[in-house]
């Protein structure tokens, strides 16, 4: 297993006066038994990972079929006589799953019954930028392949499970610990951890920041870009920084120079979600930051409009199928959110390619004739040098972007105007801009810093239309 070996990570023992080898706990032995396995099928070719995918598919629509009111007659929708039939052109006649359908009918989405040695259940809830709440059931069983896949993203990276561990996450109590976490102590000696939550002001998280000294920050982008922002104000750089691990928004373009430039520390972004857990990590071997769908857990589409794959450097809707979640099955769930789709990567490995993540419907800027597009403000930003402190690009109109920034200042003129040609060159429409110094710029109902908003036609979300 080349990224254990490459992190000299050492198994934790459960017997007294052996250390090493190790003999693991039996939740340990578990992980360990999948890192193996996944060592492995990330060397499979890309048919070959696809037909144990379906092989799992098939377990999985048969059980929602015969439990789950909602699917009850989606065989005969899709045209399909039994599940042995379902391949992968039947597959994609699988009528989508919705948000909506998750918000309006989450009880018709649970299983009657599952198997027993999935183990016990537990809710989730998510609401996005919307609000909404969703409530996700999950088993045991499928937690354990969520929890596999983080340890995996650990050993992609060789992460050195000695050091220190910092998080800066949602609905975190601040505090230390003496190991990283559950999943990784069960496998894993690890050194201390610490977090705090990620609506602690700016100011007070790097304080934290510095008097904690983590190897390794778990935090979102928003807030991190946040952080950069404070740290360039201030001039105070954290010490002994190896890596900032990204998770739960889209990456805006500049965020990896901007670390590199201000805190020398390298950038490792995931693409997950509250509904399947890791959808895509970072390829430890790209110099470009592209993803690998991670498919021995989840089953990953990136449709175009006409509902068919999308080709290398095409961008298109996200649709998901996690494999192992018998509690809800979540057949098809279009998530809202927009990817481009990659090529195979020079690493070797058949894991499908995600080239860039782009965000929700709302995270994505709409023309006049309906054209939607991710929007280059971080760019624009970069360009001008603009001493702002915070921003949010709010989309008014079809025609109209609202700038609200937070800064000791206004904006002069001079600036507002070198700041809109900017914009104009980067964006392929000559919206109007329009500026607001504001005291500070409002999380959205997840807790999330969101840099751009579209007001415009956001009713479509999630309805798989641009």
């Amino acid at each position: 297993m080349k990224e254990a070996s490459a992190s000299l990570a050492v198994p934790a023992s459960s017997a007294e006066g052996v250390a090493w080898p190790a003999v693991p706990h039996p939740a340990g032995a578990t992980m360990l038994a999948l890192q193996f396995q996944l060592g492995r099928s990330q060397w499979w070719t890309p048919d070959a990972l696809r037909a144990q995918q379906f092989r799992q598919l098939r377990l999985l629509v048969e059980h929602a079929i015969l439990n789950v009111p909602h699917y009850r007659h989606h065989l005969e929708r899709a045209g399909l006589r039994s599940v042995a039939e379902l391949d992968e052109a039947a597959y994609r006649r699988w009528p989508l799953l919705r948000s909506r359908d998750i918000t309006t009918n989450a009880e018709r989405l649970m299983a009657a019954r599952y198997p027993k040695e999935h183990g016990g259940t537990f809710d989730s809830f998510t609401s996005g930028a919307t609000g909404t709440p969703k409530k996700i059931r999950q088993t045991e069983a499928a937690q354990l392949f969520v929890h596999a896949l983080v340890l995996r993203d650990h050993l992609w990276h060789a992460r050195d499970f000695t050091a220190k561990f910092g998080a800066i996450r949602f609905f975190a109590t601040e505090g230390r610990s003496p190991t990283w976490s559950r999943v990784t102590s069960a496998v894993f000696e690890t050194g201390a951890g610490a977090e705090i939550d990620v609506t602690t002001d700016v100011p007070l998280q790097l304080d934290w920041l510095l008097r904690e000294k983590p190897a390794y920050l778990l935090t979102s982008p928003s807030n991190l870009r946040a952080l950069l922002a404070e740290s360039e104000r201030t001039g105070r750089v954290p010490d002994g920084l190896r890596q900032v691990i990204t998770y739960a928004e889209s990456l805006p373009g500049t965020l990896r120079r901007d670390l590199a430039r201000l805190w020398g520390a390298p950038l490792v972004d995931s693409y997950s979600s509250t509904e399947a857990g890791a959808i895509a990590l970072q390829c430890p071997a790209s110099t470009d930051g592209r993803y690998h769908v991670q498919s021995e857990n989840v089953l990953v589409e990136v449709l175009g409009d006409d509902g068919r794959p999308c080709a290398p450097g095409e961008t298109g809707r996200v649709v998901i199928t996690p494999l192992h979640n018998f509690a809800m099955p979540l057949l098809r769930y279009e998530l809202g959110d927009y990817a481009v789709a990659g090529e195979a990567c020079a690493c070797g490995r058949g894991l499908p390619v995600i080239r860039k993540v782009l965000g929700r419907v709302r995270n994505m800027a709409c023309d006049p004739h309906g054209r939607r597009f991710q929007p280059g403000f971080d760019q624009a930003l970069e360009d001008t040098r603009l001493p702002v402190e915070q921003f949010q690009f709010i989309q008014e109109t079809p025609s109209l972007i609202e700038m609200r920034y937070v800064m000791a200042r206004e904006l002069t003129r001079d600036e507002q105007s070198r700041f809109s040609q900017a914009v104009e060159q980067r964006l392929p429409y000559p919206f109007e801009m329009r500026y607001r110094r504001v005291e500070a710029i409002e999380r959205s109902p997840g807790g999330k810093y969101e840099g751009f908003i579209s007001l415009v036609g956001t009713e479509l979300e999630g309805q798989g239309k641009r």
